[in-house]
Order: C-alpha cells, then sequence, then structure tokens
C-alpha cells in the first residue's frame, strides 16, 4: 500500500510539472502589459515611418533599393530587413519579384 502511495504521489508531481511547463499555471500579467504598451508603440512607429513605393527590377535586393533611396548611409542590415518587413508583412524580403511593387523605407 505504501508503494501504491508513492507512485501515485510521484505521478501526481510529474503531471503537475508538465502541465505547468507546458500550459502555465500562473498569469503573467507583467508581460502582456509590455506587451500591449509595445504594440502600441509599434503602430505608432509604422505609422509615421517614412517609406517610397518602388518596382522592383532584376537583380534588385532590399539593401540596394534602400540605399538608392535614402539620402544618407542606412542603419544595419537588420533594421532594414525589420522595417521592410513591417511596412511589407506579407512579404518575405529575401524573395522579391521583378516587376512588383513594395513599399522599402527610406531613411532621411
Amino acid at each position: 500500500m505504501k508503494r501504491l502511495g508513492i507512485v501515485i504521489f510521484v505521478l501526481l508531481i510529474g503531471y503537475a510539472m508538465f502541465y505547468d511547463i507546458t500550459v502555465g499555471t500562473l498569469p503573467m500579467l507583467g508581460t502582456y502589459a509590455k506587451a500591449k504598451q509595445t504594440t502600441v508603440q509599434q503602430k505608432k512607429e509604422e505609422a509615421a515611418a517614412p517609406y517610397q513605393s518602388i518596382e522592383v527590377k532584376s537583380g534588385d535586393t532590399v539593401l540596394s533599393v534602400v540605399e538608392a533611396v535614402s539620402k544618407k548611409k542606412p542603419p544595419s542590415v537588420e533594421k532594414v530587413v525589420e522595417d521592410f518587413k513591417k511596412l511589407n508583412p506579407q512579404e518575405s524580403p529575401s524573395k522579391l519579384r521583378i516587376g512588383k511593387k513594395y513599399k522599402f523605407p527610406s531613411y532621411k
């Protein structure tokens, strides 16, 4: 009887740990508030971000077009790709199609 109780206890503890890791038991209110605040900030940044709609030609890349459009040297490649994804959420920056117009960020 003692062994059965120990086995049930171990299984219960194992299930509780599994449930806590996969689903979680404590609400993460601090994380939710931060996420909500960042989405509001992102929407403001997206609305204010300057861009130009340009048709892609053969041999164009996101970076080459942004360098041609911008008056000053663009920031890091990661920032350019991130801004391109914000302006074109359904498109991949590595798979531009020739003849299609995209919104490219312009840095002034």
